[in-house]
């Protein structure tokens, strides 16, 4: 997806400000692709679709590398497969425009500049990609995905940056454009008075984990992303990134040979990270999940519902009830853990106990 300057400032800021009760997220369209088209042949409509096609797919699976994969790439071939719907709308230049993966570099007539740009909406049918992405040996990464707030630093010549809200860094831009993309949601704390009494710049430059993770508390995210990058001696661009919560953290490093492709970089491996946590692969698996707290008829039918709602569970059966507790036997897609990390992500349901070695989870409604 692409913003202009003008609008990505505003998504910043208002991103911020959800920051400061951040849970969870729905992650809306996560099947609806949007591409700048040339025109409206049916050469052309087909090549848009493919581009459509592994928009959805990367922002679905979590990953960025998947079109040399042998089954992606015979599907971007045959894209009018997969999708349900389609039109064209006219982009206004001065408006932000959300979708595309690629900027169209074709030379532009200049009788043509005033015109504006017109845009293939496209929308993927989801059981038809979660299909392909199943086939492929690829994860199903559901649209209810953890609120990640990023504390990110950057060092240039003239000192050390931290990003908020309020930060006029091109980098925090490329980011949240990036994250945008793919289907992320990343949260940047306000960066105010109350937030540098709690924590200093350099702390976050040093990492202190415990420091930041008390800075956090203030907004309740589901994840952090602790971030550092500068470009020593002006060449390539590097950064270091943590990512987790509650002391259990995994990082890695980014390069890039400006802040813009620093930031898709990083985009990337916080992306595949959290799809490997979250997302749903073709493994099949049996799990007892005794819920207890379910006191009416309306309890029960809500909780049975939650639970075949998430994306990794393929039928619920009741097999025990006794005074306001209930035992199901789930049918899932995916690992034990995936489950208990998912229904984290909601707070609906909260975790009593977990056997380990075991697919017994014991959890309390929370009305």
């Amino acid at each position: 997806m692409q913003f202009v300057r003008k609008s990505s400032r505003s998504l910043l800021i208002f991103l911020a400000l959800v920051a400061q009760s951040a849970s969870a997220v729905v992650v809306e369209d996560l099947y609806l692709a949007s591409v700048i088209t040339q025109g409206q042949s049916d050469s052309q409509r087909r090549k848009d679709a493919a581009e459509g096609l592994l928009q959805v797919l990367v922002r679905v699976s979590g990953r960025g590398d998947i079109a040399s994969n042998p089954m992606i790439s015979s599907a971007l071939q045959k894209p009018e497969s997969y999708y349900s719907e389609f039109s064209y709308v006219d982009q206004p230049q001065d408006l932000p425009f959300l979708g595309q993966t690629e900027l169209v570099t074709q030379p532009v007539d200049p009788l043509e500049t005033q015109r504006p740009s017109q845009v293939m909406r496209i929308r993927f049918e989801p059981s038809l990609v979660s299909k392909l992405l199943r086939s492929a040996q690829l994860p199903v990464w559901g649209s209810n995905r953890p609120a990640v707030l990023s504390w990110m630093a950057i060092r240039e010549a003239d000192g050390r940056t931290v990003i908020g809200a309020e930060s006029r860094v091109p980098f925090a831009e490329d980011v949240i454009q990036a994250a945008t993309q793919r289907g992320v949601p990343l949260l940047l704390p306000l960066w105010d008075l109350e937030d540098s009494q709690m924590i200093s710049s350099s702390e976050i430059w040093g990492r202190f984990m415990d420091r930041i993770e008390s800075a956090s508390e203030r907004y309740s995210p589901d994840k952090i992303l602790v971030f550092r990058a500068e470009s020593p001696y002006n060449k390539e661009w590097q950064g270091e990134w943590s990512l987790g919560e509650a002391g259990r953290w995994r990082g890695g490093t980014v390069y890039g040979s400006d802040q813009s492709e620093l930031a898709k970089a990083l985009v990337d491996a916080i992306a595949t990270a959290l799809s490997e946590q979250y997302g749903v692969g073709s493994m099949r698996s049996e799990v007892m999940l005794t819920v207890e707290g379910i006191t009416s008829a309306d309890h029960y039918a809500a909780v049975s519902q939650y639970l075949g709602g998430l994306t990794q569970i393929v039928s619920v059966q009741p097999v025990r009830v006794y005074s306001d507790i209930v035992a199901f036997k789930l049918r899932s897609e995916g690992e034990v853990q995936q489950i208990v990390d998912v229904i984290e992500l909601d707070r609906k349901l909260s975790l009593l106990r977990q056997d380990e070695g075991t697919a017994m989870l014991w959890y309390r409604w929370i009305p």
